[in-house]
């Protein structure tokens, strides 16, 4: 029997992602790309996930204990929301704030990152 090319190993691919997916735990923000209709709210959520990613990147790079999550609380504009958890300020960052928040951490590194929550 012939292995490749659509055969039994993409058989076994196709089985294997499924159980590493079915077995990973999603996040509120998944469960809300998942479920949502509208394909701009799920671009939208996709594209907030990968800012905090880079967001918790940063702060870890700069050692400073701020945390990231979307909050999908409004539906139809999910937001960042980042909160220092040593004094628990926090603050809601929309996706073009945070854009401009990762490139200003980029050009002038570390000065603000606090003041920013």
């Amino acid at each position: 029997m012939k292995i490749g090319a659509g055969g039994l190993q993409a058989i076994i691919a196709q089985d294997a992602a499924r159980g590493l997916e079915g077995d990973r735990i999603k996040t509120a923000a998944e469960a809300a790309l998942q479920q949502s209709d509208d394909p701009n709210v799920r671009r939208l959520l996709h594209e907030l996930n990968k800012a905090v990613e880079r967001m918790r990147r940063t702060a870890e790079m700069f050692n400073q204990s701020m945390e990231f999550k979307v909050n999908t609380a409004d539906r139809k504009k999910p937001r960042i929301t980042a909160r220092d958890r040593r004094t628990g300020a926090s603050r809601d960052f929309t996706l073009e704030e945070a854009e401009a928040w990762l490139e200003e951490m980029g050009r002038n590194p570390g000065a603000k990152l606090n003041g920013y929550a």
